[in-house]
């Protein structure tokens, strides 16, 4: 109902033009028509006709309390509503009143609708005073920002265009345009709660413009800006990180140990084997917990090494254009942003191609010396842009004074307002002013939101990945020799090289040798010593004796096969002149525990040697393919193989101690010769497939592997034939799947304890067995052992113990086998990639060893 502010026009009626008299005065017939006086007479009349009991309710100015209302709904005092005690509520300044024309109870739905536009923009202003106060974080301060510059839209326009409503009706409207506006801000703010982080503010965000893409068009473009705003901090770090944005500020390395930024932090990272011995290494750490929920973890994992491997090559190559920012921001990397629709989704697409093209093609040129100045590219983009007016670098005089006229020209202009150039004031002015056009397309060519993240940022950093992580592969093989270290580790940690497991057989075990053991009054006579274990009582052996004993065997061994040809991918030979191996190799004392330095000190127990080990450091360049837990791989490997090295050079003195008896014209006895020829066969059969099929065999499956990655970094563009394998993570998996393999092999795997604890058991016994026989050779050679005035193990009650050992052994194989051949269907990728491309499955391999052992079922048919 309109209230009337001019005189009422005259009342005409056809029958007075007709007649041509003047019309009579009207006469209302229904109190609507009789105007708000009459409806205020009777709302006032004692009797209540209408029964809405609004006898006493007073009447206010209807200009007053439509502006009061406004200002209720603005969340702002009035005359007749104000703030009582202190507190931030509004209340009526009378218990009850009402304009005139209306009811109490017609108005009391507009206040209430009021009241809480009002209480909903006090809370939302609320929100943004504490943010900066108590959400110090980059993305808290955005929304706060955010949701500052709506409501100023809002009060500014409600101050210009919405002040005095002639009506209700347009006081609602006015409000209802409000509260719409204000709507999904409201509902967003009721999740956020003090402490909130950064990620959890973007996934509500998110999740809150995703809610609100099927309403009006008006909120969809509202919240995706919003969005756009609020995760600007979040994709700032995400391209400063994957290299795309200059980084703003110090730049983030791994000597900011116990800081973080964004999603990366840099920490001591643990690593932990079966057996819980723990390394640590400073790197950079992927902080899920920072990573908005909407990311794809693929997406995540990409991002991230692509950062890693970025700051590897800013580390330790700076001259490589992809260190210098200026070389990249020259290739024109595309902007990370939220897109909505198919078709800028095909347009970044293209221009991600473009972006890794030109970088690629920047990179060949400057590899192969065309590039004369890493900043001539960067001034003369600087030069070319329009944007950069102000520049100066690289001009003559006549240029310079062309930028100095266009400078001025420039400040000469008018300062253009902000909020008549920002997309969302301008959206939220149409919604107000009801002049809102639809920009967006409402078709099928808008992607589900959840694929919003992937298609969004997944693209970029997908780019920059292919070209950050080939390049790292290309300086990890060419520069930093990753072959020759991994080969070092083949032949050395591995036992891979023949003359090193002679040279330390007989380093180490030979009786022969001249000894290493400083004696009072006896000078050494020999430059070929040994330890002679097995030859002598005290153990262990002094450090003395042991540089003595293995001085230069690895440099030896390890030059001698490069002189037979077998020279590193680099193309390099090692340097013979050097004193040392690559990463250092040398031999030294392994740390052990109380109880197992307690079992090293006997010499005649299989843990003798168990203090020895290789000592090997790692290059800083090579440690995101040789890392710490790979090392522990290797000792733990190295240290097992050293021992089956001794078994093998102990049933090979067995078997020529019994000949020796025999020709010395004593009878060795039936048991003893079963003994030595069953054992000889047991871990010659064992050091075999240890040796040849456990450890050879998954080892060529990474030569082959490494052979192809080497090829496909030669191959211009990003074409390649190893799609699993097109990075530094990817190969280190690959390497510690090997290593895992291996050990699974040799039975080094926690889980394996109890078959590796009855191997060692059947080798024990075959120690016994030879101190035995070599206490009874050195009594039939006549000379004095303490041995001999101890009791002599029954050589038939050790060959039992041998053999039933044995049994059991092989019974414990084969149902291993069994069992890996029923769970085949439940195997990794990985290990379905080493079963049914080179047949190392665990059923095969085991299987080997069975083969190798008992063919034809020898110890289960006794």
């Amino acid at each position: 109902m309109l209230i009337s502010l001019s005189p009422k026009p005259p009342h005409r009626t056809w029958n007075g033009f007709l007649s041509g008299n003047p019309a009579t005065k009207f006469q209302p017939m229904t109190v609507s028509e009789a105007g708000p006086a009459a409806y205020d007479a009777l709302l006032r009349s004692p009797n209540d006709p209408m029964k809405l009991r609004n006898t006493d309710v007073p009447v206010v100015d209807t200009k007053t309390y439509l502006s009061s209302l406004l200002a209720l709904a603005l969340g702002g005092e009035s005359v007749l509503f104000t703030r009582k005690d202190g507190t931030q509520s509004l209340r009526p300044a009378l218990p009850k009143m009402r304009a005139s024309g209306y009811s109490s109870h017609v108005l009391q739905a507009l206040e209430n609708k009021c009241l809480r536009c009002g209480n909903t923009l006090m809370g939302l202003r609320a929100f943004v005073d504490s943010a900066f106060l108590d959400h110090p974080s980059r993305c808290g301060v955005a929304l706060a920002s955010t949701i500052n510059q709506v409501l100023q839209v809002v009060q500014e326009w409600v101050a210009f265009h919405g002040r005095n409503p002639r009506s209700l009706l347009q006081l609602q409207a006015t409000v209802n345009s409000v509260v719409a506006i204000l709507r999904p801000f409201k509902a967003l703010m009721s999740h956020l709660r003090h402490g909130i982080t950064d990620e959890d503010i973007l996934n509500l965000v998110f999740h809150q413009a995703y809610s609100v893409d099927n309403n009006e068009e008006y909120l969809r473009q509202i919240m995706r800006e919003v969005l756009r705003r609020v995760s600007g901090p979040w994709i700032e770090f995400l391209e400063e990180w994957i290299g795309t944005r200059r980084e703003q500020g110090l730049p983030f390395t791994k000597s900011n140990l116990g800081e973080s930024k964004g999603f990366v932090k840099v920490e001591a990272r643990v690593f932990r084997d079966d057996f819980g011995r723990e390394l640590a290494e400073v790197d950079y750490i992927l902080d899920s917990t920072k990573m908005p929920p909407f990311m794809p973890e693929d997406v995540t994992e990409t991002i991230f090494e692509t950062g890693r491997n970025l700051r590897f090559i800013r580390s330790f190559h700076e001259d490589h254009p992809l260190a210098q920012q200026d070389v990249i921001a020259s290739s024109d990397p595309p902007q990370a942003k939220w897109l909505y629709d198919w078709d800028a989704i095909l347009r970044l697409e293209s221009r991600a191609v473009a972006y890794r093209d030109s970088l690629i093609d920047a990179i060949r040129s400057s590899r192969d010396g065309y590039s004369l100045d890493p900043m001539a590219g960067s001034v003369q983009s600087l030069v070319d842009r329009p944007g950069s007016i102000l520049s100066f670098f690289g001009l003559d005089q006549i240029g310079m004074e062309e930028r100095i006229a266009a400078s001025i020209e420039q400040f000469a202009q008018p300062v253009a307002t902000h909020d008549s150039e920002d997309s969302l004031s301008k959206i939220v002015r149409d919604r107000l002013s009801g002049t809102h056009i639809s920009t967006i397309e409402l078709s099928n060519s808008t992607p589900h939101w959840t694929l919003l993240p992937v298609l969004s940022f997944g693209v970029i950093a997908s780019a920059q990945a292919q070209v950050v992580n080939k390049e790292t592969l290309k300086l990890l093989f060419t520069e930093h020799n990753l072959r020759d270290h991994l080969r070092l580790q083949r032949e050395c940690q591995l036992l891979g090289n023949g003359l090193l497991c002679s040279r330390l057989s007989h380093a180490l075990f030979d009786p022969s040798m001249d000894t290493a053991e400083r004696r009072s009054g006896v000078a050494r006579r020999s430059s070929v010593m040994g330890l002679r274990l097995g030859g002598r009582d005290n153990w262990p052996p002094a450090s003395s004796e042991l540089r003595l004993a293995l001085m230069g065997i690895l440099s030896e061994c390890y030059n001698a096969n490069q002189d037979d040809g077998r020279v590193g991918r680099s193309g390099r030979l090692f340097d013979k002149e050097k004193s040392g191996l690559p990463g250092d190799m040398s031999f030294a004392i392994r740390d052990l525990s109380e109880e197992e330095i307690a079992k090293c000190i006997n010499p005649d127990n299989l843990e003798a040697l168990d203090f020895l080990r290789l000592s090997y450091t790692a290059p800083p360049q090579l440690s995101p393919i040789i890392t710490p837990m790979n090392l522990l791989q290797y000792d733990g490997i190295f240290k097992f193989l050293l021992r089956v090295l001794r078994m093998t050079f102990v049933v090979n003195q067995l078997f020529r101690d019994t000949n020796s008896l025999a020709r010395g014209w004593e009878d060795p006895g039936d048991a003893t010769l079963r003994f030595v020829k069953e054992a000889q066969h047991f871990v010659a059969s064992v050091s075999t497939y240890f040796l040849d099929t456990g450890i050879a065999v998954p080892w060529r499956v990474f030569e082959r592997k490494l052979d192809k990655v080497e090829a496909d970094l030669q191959r211009p563009g990003m074409n390649s034939s190893s799609e699993d394998i097109q990075s530094p993570d990817k190969l280190q998996e690959f390497h510690s799947l090997v290593l895992d393999r291996i050990m699974l092999a040799l039975f080094l795997r926690k889980r394996q304890q109890p078959v590796l604890k009855l191997l060692e058991d059947i080798f024990n016994t075959i120690l016994r067995f030879a101190k035995h026989v070599r206490l009874k050779w050195l009594g039939a050679q006549g000379e004095e052992t303490d041995a001999q005035t101890t009791v002599e193990a029954d050589p038939s009650a050790l060959y039992a113990e041998f053999k039933r050992k044995v049994q059991i052994f092989i019974t414990v194989c084969r149902s291993l086998s069994e069992k890996a051949r029923r769970t085949d269907g439940k195997r990794g990728r990985e290990d379905r990639i080493f079963k049914e491309q080179y047949g190392t499955g665990d059923d095969s391999m085991v299987a080997q060893l069975l083969v190798k052992l008992d063919m034809f079922d020898y110890y289960l048919k006794r």
